[in-house]
């Protein structure tokens, strides 16, 4: 354990990139002390923005002066500056998806597991959100009893990406990238691996992705729970909720949306607090890394535990190419 501050590196400076520069910068318990980025001349104008050295290539990290590395790049390039980062000693923040596909996720965990001294943190960043973190507390506290089923979706129209970077395009996988989303709510909601998957998809929202835009899929759990999670990239969207469109339903009580129902209500229901954020709260998911790293506070969401949500999205959309229900593999 440590209280000198931590000297974070950031690399991959795209809009995710820049967003952590600032939330790194406001730390007062870090220090953002170089960015990398294989665009040269976006690795300059983020370097000279903040006034930090700015790198090309892997030179980053052998620098003894660099504690951590966070990981921003696209979710296809991921792999390489996890592994060289812990391999090199440093501690690991890394955006989810961990990774978008099997082969590059069982060398990334099997790298971790060499490293346990090394603090590895993957973004899964609704785990911050307090909306979010009030429903997990109540599970945690029995008000549910146990958990039946459960929904969750990530709809929201992301048809601007077309004119942003060509991977969002052409490797994107939207029921990984943005379905990973509520899935990993409903995996630590039910505190329980997935058993099977079932899934169907088309591509009339956003035929311009490689992937199909539109996809749902219905989700076993060991404990024997049910969840649905819907990725749809291609439509509009009226509030914050109505992205995720949370419903939580146990045996002692129910969450849908913005409003509860527990035993002794008599099928009565209260509203929740209005403590929902909009957009992703990046800031408390850097104080969470460095927090670790100073500290030795266990991670929220490691590197095990996120594979196996990439992998029960991987396998979602090998059911809807398939049409059979899947079994989800475990690393």
């Amino acid at each position: 354990m440590t209280k000198d501050k931590v000297r974070v590196a950031i690399v991959g400076v795209g809009h995710n990139g820049l967003s952590f520069c600032k939330d790194y910068m406001d730390n007062q318990n870090c220090i953002l002390t170089a960015i990398c980025d294989r665009n040269p001349e976006r690795a300059k104008h983020a370097g000279e923005s903040y006034g930090i050295p700015y790198y090309t290539d892997d030179r980053i990290y052998t620098n003894p002066e660099i504690d951590a590395i966070s990981v921003h790049t696209s979710d296809n390039a991921h792999t390489e500056p996890f592994c060289l980062a812990l391999e090199n000693g440093k501690h690991v923040f890394v955006e989810k998806p961990m990774s978008d596909n099997e082969a590059d996720l069982k060398r990334m965990v099997e790298t971790a597991r060499k490293y346990p001294d090394r603090v590895v943190l993957v973004g899964h960043v609704l785990r911050y959100n307090k909306y979010f973190a009030l429903v997990k507390n109540w599970i945690q506290m029995g008000l549910l009893g146990d958990i039946v089923y459960m929904e969750g979706d990530y709809i929201h129209d992301l048809r601007y990406q077309k004119y942003m970077e060509p991977w969002k395009l052409d490797d994107e996988i939207p029921m990984l990238g943005g379905g990973c989303h509520p899935l990993d709510l409903l995996r630590w909601y039910a505190d329980s691996e997935i058993d099977t998957v079932s899934a169907m998809s088309n591509r009339l929202a956003f035929p311009e992705m490689k992937h199909d835009a539109s996809m749902s899929a219905l989700y076993k759990f060991k404990s024997g729970a049910i969840a649905k999670v819907t990725a749809l990239y291609g439509c509009n969207v009226t509030d914050h909720l109505s992205k995720y469109n949370l419903s939580v339903y146990g045996t002692k009580g129910t969450i849908v949306g913005d409003k509860v129902s527990f035993e002794g209500l008599y099928h009565q229901h209260m509203a929740i607090p209005n403590v929902a954020e909009a957009g992703h709260p990046y800031y408390p998911e850097v104080a969470h890394f460095i927090d670790c790293i100073q500290n030795g506070t266990k991670p929220i969401i490691g590197p095990e535990d996120a594979a196996n949500v990439v992998l029960a999205c991987l396998y979602a959309e090998k059911s809807a190419n398939s049409g059979q229900v899947m079994g989800i593999p475990k690393l």
